[in-house]
């Protein structure tokens, strides 16, 4: 089983956090993140928790469909530590679902505010004694503002950052082209149906350069 010891002095290290399939290695040798799975190229580990590994030594860290399921109060941490381990022109691509694309808006349960509290297609159950989603759900529903805005609290500078999908302060879609070539995402236009026709943002796609 890999651990962060067996890398930490590579001269490449490529992360990827989410459900590492074998076929996503094809073009980058990435090592998994994961908080239940460990083998030859998946460490077990919860992204809330420090890495061991050396400042300034990761090529590429990946995450694609991850930190919806971490409450956001844990993200300036997570970049923070992401940023740490990034080498000087590395990058950070992140993708989240976006939840102003009118799929994930429209399944979602709403309150008597239409503010959405539960998405049934993201996983987990809500509970409502309690109020919150439990079993692995979606614990909060991104958009372009509360993502940038945590960004803005990181040390990332938000001049280096790239927006490439998401939907604007006024609701428009943006889908600037996007170089899968290093870092491939599922849930884009490019390779999701349902989101093809009109060709629209389902996930907020972000490169976060050093």
């Amino acid at each position: 089983m890999v651990k962060f010891e067996d890398i930490k002095n590579n001269k490449n290290i490529y992360l990827y956090a989410g459900g590492l399939e074998n076929n996503r290695r094809k073009n980058v040798p990435f090592i998994g993140l994961s908080l239940d799975t460990e083998n030859h190229y998946t460490i077990r580990h919860n992204c809330i928790n420090k890495m061991n590994l050396l400042d300034n030594s990761v090529d590429i860290y990946q995450s694609e469909d991850v930190f919806e399921h971490i409450e956001p109060k844990y993200m300036t941490n997570i970049f923070n530590e992401i940023y740490r381990v990034i080498k000087p022109g590395g990058f950070f691509r992140l993708s989240m679902p976006d939840y102003k694309c009118d799929i994930l808006k429209n399944r979602s349960l709403k309150d008597k505010n239409n503010k959405i509290y539960h998405d049934p297609g993201g996983g987990g159950n809500y509970d409502n004694i309690n109020k919150k989603v439990i079993n692995g759900g979606h614990v909060w529903f991104p958009t372009y503002e509360q993502v940038k805005e945590l960004i803005n609290l990181s040390k990332f500078n938000l001049e280096k950052v790239n927006f490439l999908h998401y939907y604007d302060e006024n609701d428009n879609p943006v889908t600037n082209k996007i170089d899968y070539s290093k870092c491939f995402v599922k849930r884009t236009p490019d390779h999701d149906e349902r989101v093809k026709n009109p060709y629209r943002p389902m996930s907020l796609v972000i490169d976060l350069y050093k």
